[in-house]
Order: C-alpha cells, then sequence, then structure tokens
C-alpha cells in the first residue's frame, strides 16, 4: 500500500473514532475492535480491512512507520507484548485532573525506553492505559514512593516488575505484575510462568499478608476495583 493511501485510510478511521465517541457518553476508551466493528459500516473500511486482523495489521505496521500517531493522536497501544499489540482509542478532550501526594522516580532510559508512549501526570511515561491508571492512582497515595520497570536482583536473577512500591512507614517494599492480555492463551501460559517464579523464590501474595501484587486486565471497571482493593491492602500492613 502506497504513503498516499494509507494517510487516506487513517484519515477515515480517525473521523470514525471521532464519530464512534459520540454515540456514547459512557465509553471513554475504545478498543481496535470496537472501531472496527462500527467503522466496517464504511464500504472502504469493509474492502480495505476484510476482518478485525486485516484492521489490526494494517494499524501495527503503521505504527512501525511511525504515522500513526501523526494522524490519529488519540490512540496508544500496549506493546508488552510484540506478538500481540493492545489498541486503545480515547476521546481527544479526555484529561485525567489529580492531586500527586506520592513520590515515583523515573526508570532507567536503558530499559524499553521506546515503548513507553504513555504519559502520566507526573510526566514520565508508561507503556499501557492499564498501567497508566496505576500508576496515576499511586500518585494520589500519601506515604508512597515507586518505581516503574525498576531492575532488582534476586538470588542472582534480574527481575523487572512493572512497579515497585515502598511503604514509607513501614518499609514495607512490595512488587506488583499487572497482565493485561489475559484473553490470550498464550500470553496467560506466560503470566502463570512469571508468577510462578515470584513464588518459587518465596513471595506470597498480599492478600496472604505478604508483597506480591497481581492484577489482571478483565474491563475498567474490575481494574479500578482491584486497584483500589489492593491500595487499602498496602496501607492495612504493618
Amino acid at each position: 500500500m502506497d504513503l498516499p493511501k494509507a494517510i487516506s485510510l487513517l484519515r477515515i478511521i480517525s473521523w470514525e473514532i471521532d464519530e464512534f465517541f459520540k454515540t456514547t457518553s459512557q465509553i471513554t476508551v475504545a478498543r481496535s475492535t470496537d472501531v472496527y466493528d462500527f467503522a466496517r459500516r464504511k464500504e472502504v473500511i469493509r474492502k480495505e480491512f476484510p476482518t478485525a486482523r486485516d484492521f489490526s495489521r494494517f494499524l501495527r505496521k503503521m505504527q512501525q512507520d511511525g504515522i500513526l500517531r501523526q494522524i490519529i493522536s488519540n490512540c496508544n497501544v500496549d506493546v508488552a507484548n510484540p506478538h500481540f499489540y493492545q489498541w486503545r482509542f480515547f476521546r481527544k478532550e479526555a484529561k485525567i485532573p489529580t492531586e500527586l501526594n506520592s513520590e515515583s522516580v523515573r526508570p532507567s532510559a536503558r530499559y524499553f525506553k521506546s515503548e513507553r508512549n504513555i504519559a502520566t501526570n507526573d510526566g514520565g511515561a508508561v507503556r499501557s492505559y492499564q498501567e497508566q491508571y496505576i500508576h496515576n492512582r499511586l500518585l494520589e497515595e500519601n506515604g508512597l514512593k515507586f518505581y516503574y520497570e525498576r531492575l532488582f536482583d534476586i538470588k542472582g536473577y534480574n527481575k523487572i516488575p512493572d512497579f515497585t512500591i515502598i511503604a514509607l512507614q513501614s518499609r514495607t517494599v512490595y512488587h506488583w505484575e499487572h497482565f493485561g492480555m489475559i484473553e490470550d492463551p498464550s500470553y496467560e501460559i506466560y503470566a502463570e510462568k512469571k508468577i510462578q517464579w515470584y513464588i518459587d523464590h518465596g513471595y506470597r501474595f498480599i492478600e496472604n499478608g505478604g508483597r506480591f501484587i497481581v492484577t489482571y486486565y478483565r474491563n475498567d471497571t474490575v481494574l479500578h476495583d482491584d486497584v483500589e482493593r489492593i491500595l487499602k491492602l498496602i496501607k492495612l500492613n504493618p
């Protein structure tokens, strides 16, 4: 596909995204499948992208070529798993106001820098909208210091959890792993192996009085509830 045609299609998709959000005031974030199901009413979309997979492949190619966000600025992609990109589209006017209470520490630029393209409220960047939500909620909590993707060593093994959290009063250190694509079978296997690694190295879940935190993405409501539950558990620990 030549560049002028690709840009023309991206502009059509951008317009369709805006139209999608006009149909409801309840939805603030849409997945690529939501956009595709809505946009395929257009003959040009059906013709160029017969399936949702074709649509996703096009978005991926435009992302890799550095073109996508030049046309569709209200879009981000979770590339935590390079084989399964997760697309998020949002309202252009959407903002997340917050009061910053806790302290976040910027991660080393050495790790995954090119993939951190979703801004957080303290001027940092993460790799998914779900991590953005977790990060911004941590900022609102008093008495916490936290790191995003901070390397640590345990028994000769290097690990980079999504978040490392220090409760300043107790000096307890928590490691938080968030899994955002649990509906994909291969990703689920990856998640299970990663969790088992922590268990094998003596970690206990925070629900059992430990300092290992695991969350999964099923939908925004469940994620928000899980984050609130986790924050309460951190506060309850001595």
